[in-house]
């Protein structure tokens, strides 16, 4: 079954879907969006003569990388444009802009750590000591040119004064956008250009990451596998799913079954199943059922089939009989249900 997305129909039974999913249960990989991101990035640091590339992956909140290590955490919710769609309806929104200066910014943190640039002597002498407490609050100078700004503008004012790390990643973040103008913008803040031309100095002309590092530490335990929750709960908006959505889907989970990891096994999939025996369903629930619309109950049936596909349903061929039977029973009840025939 070949789903159309632009079908109203099919758009709020992939809501539904979703919603009902647990976070730890999706398969998530980067698409969309946040794919062209990391493709731009990559062919960023590429030109910029860096070697080593983070291994970004999928976590809760926040944005970060784990200190010391080459690993980057990414919201989950920004994997693919669809969970992106809920996000922004119902917590917070990211613009391609806003993803790509985020990514340049804890790009900037993992290439610090993996290179060990913060224990270099002329580094410390820039930037500070790293080993400096990290704050939860900072003051800051408003005034002060001696900082670049960068994420500033989207939301962490001052954010290089925060601590040296965050200098660091800030001016690295500045130098890597190939749109930033930073010899132009920066010409006049001394201390800020000072840094702009070290690690300009450090990466094009020294070329200190033209091989990737031998020892990266990489660390991802606080992955989205370790988040048991719905969407619908995760974002608070439980009010949103369709109670008779989720009824039908774990009826037709309990009939059906995902996709045999065996080879060996033959496994059809619900959908086609389904629409195969459309006929022979639409009979039977006319028959048994007094009252009932045949539009309606082919409408049935089509939703039938969508959630299957949308779920990755599968049945085995022997058990095409008993299979077809349970779908009637659990069909017959629902459309029942449906026309408030059942209390």
């Amino acid at each position: 079954m070949v789903l159309s997305p632009k079908h109203p129909r099919v758009r709020e039974l992939s809501f539904q879907q979703l919603l009902n999913t647990t976070v730890c249960d999706l398969d998530l990989r980067p698409a969309d969006t946040l794919r062209e991101c990391l493709i731009e990035l990559r062919h960023e640091l590429k030109h910029k003569h860096i070697a080593f590339f983070p291994h970004f992956y999928f976590g809760e909140e926040p944005w970060g990388c784990i200190d010391a290590t080459g690993s980057v955490e990414i919201p989950f919710y920004l994997a693919n444009n669809a969970l992106r769609r809920i996000a922004e309806r119902y917590y917070i929104a990211y613009s391609k802009v806003e993803l790509m200066m985020i990514l340049r910014h804890e790009t900037g943190h993992a290439i610090n750590y993996a290179y060990k640039l913060w224990t270099r002597d002329d580094w410390k002498e820039l930037f500070g000591n790293l080993r400096k407490r990290y704050p939860n609050y900072y003051n800051f100078d408003s005034t002060s040119r001696d900082y670049v700004r960068y994420l500033h503008h989207i939301g962490h004012p001052h954010y290089a004064q925060k601590h040296p790390d965050e200098d660091f990643a800030e001016t690295f973040a500045v130098w890597l956008d190939p749109q930033s103008k930073w010899k132009w913008n920066y010409r006049s803040w001394n201390g800020a250009i000072e840094k702009l031309h070290y690690v300009d100095r450090l990466f094009r002309k020294i070329r200190i990451a033209r091989q990737r590092p031998l020892r990266v530490r990489y660390d991802e335990t606080k992955n989205y596998e370790t988040i048991g929750v719905t969407l619908a709960e995760y974002f608070e908006i439980e009010r949103k799913v369709d109670p008779r959505i989720r009824e039908i889907t774990q009826d037709l989970k309990e009939i059906f079954t995902a996709k045999p990891k065996a080879r060996k096994q033959r496994s059809v999939r619900a959908d086609m199943f389904i629409q195969n025996s459309g006929k022979y369903l639409e009979e039977e629930l006319v028959t048994w059922i007094a009252n009932a619309d045949r539009r309606d109950v082919r409408r049935f049936i089509r939703e039938l089939q969508t959630i299957c596909a949308l779920n990755n349903l599968f049945l085995l061929p022997d058990q095409a009989t008993e299979k077809l039977v349970e779908l009637v029973i659990v069909a017959t009840y629902h459309v029942m249900k449906r026309l408030q025939l059942l209390r």
